[in-house]
């Protein structure tokens, strides 16, 4: 009696946790931030002040080695543009032709850049060659498709040690670089980049120093659309993960104070035009905009329980998996 006693009150104390691990809420993007008015349907992430000096945010990863990971869901007809057949490596900086979904590319003045894109269905992970000790401009396209309406977890990985890119889609490796193709700094230039509208004294627009997601930071045109669907669960980690790490966290909800975590957006606000990390590591507020129907739109678990990643899966809060209980009921 004093062994059911203990397990019972333990099961009641742990139930609540794992309710509390799903998401309730995420976003619904409608892939209009490609033109006039501008900067509309996206969320900006500032990893710096574009200011001289060190003004960066725990955000502007790039340095070395980064993980970027969210969950998405989408269709191809909702996001046209075409694929290179899938399982492809090129030198250029193809990986802006998508459907955008995180751009952290600098319209000149730098070549500290780089970006995610979905095209035709397919995860493109791209990088520019930095400013010192130029590594190459590469995309790499995987073949796994991510835009069938449902929800996928989506990683992408730079790993500075071995030079090369990762695309990790649903816990599984989808395509990796050549090793050796991109070593350089890709951060944010700490002197920042001055906005002067020419392409040979600076930068073209002022939006050079935001992670963007779900948009072209640019609003550059047609030529580069943005992502029309549903987002959840952005985590940025300054770190390369490994393919097992992300396959084995990618459905729980993590503490605040995990090494290397720099940005957990799990976008629970449900109301808004603020998003704010819960990661530890004291990144900034995000501004979504705009934060009504239509436009950067919230949804519910409550409305629909396809609106939001399946994040939660059975797996407790703080790392407490249903196996743990035993541990807790002698």
């Amino acid at each position: 009696m004093r062994i059911f006693r203990c397990s019972f009150v333990v099961l009641l104390w742990i139930l609540p946790s794992a309710v509390s691990a799903q998401s309730n809420f995420a976003l619904r993007f409608f892939g209009t931030g490609v033109g006039p008015p501008g900067q509309e349907d996206r969320i900006l992430l500032p990893v710096d002040d574009n200011m001289p000096g060190n003004g960066s945010t725990p955000l502007d990863v790039g340095a070395g080695s980064f993980t970027l990971e969210l969950w998405l869901r989408g269709s191809v007809k909702d996001n046209a543009t075409s694929h290179a057949g899938g399982d492809v490596e090129v030198f250029d900086y193809s990986w802006i032709e998508g459907n955008i979904i995180l751009d952290r590319d600098v319209w000149c003045g730098t070549a500290n850049a780089f970006g995610v894109s979905l095209a035709g269905g397919k995860v493109r992970f791209g990088v520019d060659s930095g400013d010192q000790d130029p590594s190459s401009v590469n995309t790499i396209e995987g073949s796994e498709d991510v835009l069938d309406d449902t929800w996928h977890h989506v990683a992408v990985v730079r790993d500075a040690s071995a030079g090369d890119l990762r695309i990790v889609v649903d816990g599984i490796e989808d395509f990796r670089s050549s090793p050796g193709v991109s070593t350089s700094d890709l951060s944010y230039p700490d002197d920042g980049v001055p906005v002067t509208g020419n392409c040979d004294t600076g930068q073209l627009t002022e939006y050079g120093w935001y992670l963007v997601v779900a948009a072209e930071k640019h609003d550059a045109g047609a030529a580069y659309p943005s992502f029309n669907g549903y987002v959840d669960e952005l985590r940025i980690w300054n770190t390369a993960r490994t393919n097992a790490e992300i396959a084995s966290n990618r459905f729980q909800l993590l503490p605040p104070g995990i090494s290397g975590l720099v940005g957990s957006y799990r976008f629970e606000e449900g109301a808004g035009a603020v998003v704010s990390d819960s990661s530890g590591a004291g990144s900034p507020d995000g501004e979504l905009r705009s934060g009504v129907a239509g436009n950067g739109e919230w949804v519910s678990r409550a409305d629909d329980a396809t609106n939001t990643a399946p994040i939660g899966g059975g797996i407790f809060e703080d790392g407490f998996e249903s196996g743990d209980i035993s541990a807790w009921s002698s």
